[in-house]
């Protein structure tokens, strides 16, 4: 499992064993596959992290994930960071999911 956390470390949602990302109350918003492709809710592709850490939505990089887990918009700021397990995928559910 993962901690998906703001640039304040408070922590936003989760990512779990099961791909799943759960909000604060446990509700699940949507999922990242082994793939790196993302997942709303309602089955909606969002975008997709590449095996580098870069994070696309409609084609465009919107961010990356560096591998100590900080995550960062298309113009290199800071939005907050992973702890746990689940690197990419996690970032990739912070700049696509729950931002």
């Amino acid at each position: 499992m993962g901690d998906i956390l703001d640039v304040s470390g408070n922590k936003m949602a989760t990512i779990g064993e099961d791909n799943k990302v759960r909000d604060l109350q446990n509700v699940i918003i949507g999922s990242v596959l082994n793939n790196g492709e993302v997942f709303d809710i309602k089955g909606q592709k969002l975008g997709h992290v590449d095996g580098r850490g870069y994070v696309y939505e409609a084609g465009n990089h919107i961010g990356t994930v560096n591998s100590d887990g900080r995550v960062y918009d298309y113009e290199n700021h800071w939005v907050g960071k992973i702890s746990g397990g689940h690197i990419e995928s996690g970032g990739a559910a912070l700049l696509l999911l729950v931002r």
